[in-house]
């Protein structure tokens, strides 16, 4: 029986885009309402170290960047943060003509691309896009992935040939051939949650080519095998689960992040670690993705 831990009681309103930095041995995540970053590692001496800055304008996920920070996506679209100096440098502007939309789960894949999507804050209308981001600093929108209300994921499998990407508010998720030449084959429904399941929200791949899945109102992260198979669940004290990745020394730990937003006032009474970043060991092992390159020119100004 795997057992769940509230690693940290952060009382986010959307915890969301969890992300392990290999080099850093470092976990980031953050809390995309109060527009906040949050980092959790374990020092020489085992001991927690919990670190907190705030971005203005919805931070909704970070990646690793080779030459040193974080590349982020905000509401305006991407920039490059300098944790030393707390600077954020705007690269990629996005989305400016649809002010009701913002930016939401991201990833890098397993050639250095930033991954990442966007939705309707007003959670209506189906304005939501993906996009890829290359190392020459371009954002290409992956129009024929669909028009969605909420995106989550993307993720990869380990070997990059597979793309998993979400319809959060349909509770289906997709996949797609990744060609070398990083072409994206046609997308086939992989999953389609019940209405009892929840709504899948975000994910990763482990070693073995299963993915996780977080369920929004399902109160679980589940793992699924490669042809859309339930293979084991993981529940949690609290019905919103968001986003989940593989990290610690040997990338055996699942962090997952929970949000609070959306619950009443008697639901955060009876699941008061709602919005908390929880950690559980298993068996499986997840793999790092590269980080995603930017403009030395850029990280220069900084």
């Amino acid at each position: 029986m795997n057992s769940v831990t509230c690693i940290w009681d952060a009382k986010a309103q959307l915890g969301e885009g969890a992300v392990w930095h290999e080099v850093e041995q470092t976990l980031y995540w953050v809390d995309i309402i109060n527009s906040k970053l949050h980092s959790y590692k374990r020092d020489e001496k085992d001991l927690e170290v919990r670190k907190t800055w705030s971005f203005p304008g919805n931070i909704s996920s970070v990646v690793p960047c080779t030459e040193g920070g974080l590349l982020a996506t905000f509401k305006q679209g991407v920039a490059h943060i300098n944790l030393k100096h707390s600077k954020v440098t705007s690269i990629c502007g996005l989305e400016q003509e649809l002010p009701d939309n913002r930016f939401n789960d991201g990833c890098a894949d397993t050639r250095g691309n930033y991954w990442f999507g966007s939705m309707d804050d007003k959670q209506v209308d189906a304005s939501g896009a993906f996009y890829r981001f290359s190392a020459e600093q371009q954002a290409e929108k992956l129009s024929h992935l669909g028009e969605i209300c909420i995106t989550n994921g993307p993720t990869f499998s380990q070997d990059g040939a597979w793309l998993y990407f979400t319809d959060t508010m349909a509770g289906k998720i997709f996949k797609a051939q990744l060609s070398n030449d990083g072409s994206i084959g046609q997308k086939q429904l992989h999953i389609h949650f019940t209405e009892d399941e929840g709504h899948p929200d975000g994910m990763c791949c482990d070693t073995e080519g299963h993915l996780w899945v977080c369920h929004w109102g399902g109160s679980r992260v589940s793992r699924f095998d490669p042809d859309g198979n339930l293979v084991k669940a993981i529940h949690l004290p609290v019905p919103n689960v968001t986003k989940c990745c593989f990290g610690g020394p040997t990338l055996n730990t699942l962090y997952i992040t929970t949000a609070a937003t959306g619950l009443t006032e008697q639901q955060l009474q009876e699941f008061p670690l709602a919005g908390g970043l929880f950690a559980v060991e298993v068996a499986q092992q997840g793999f790092v993705y590269p980080s995603v390159a930017m403009s030395k020119q850029l990280i220069d100004q900084d």
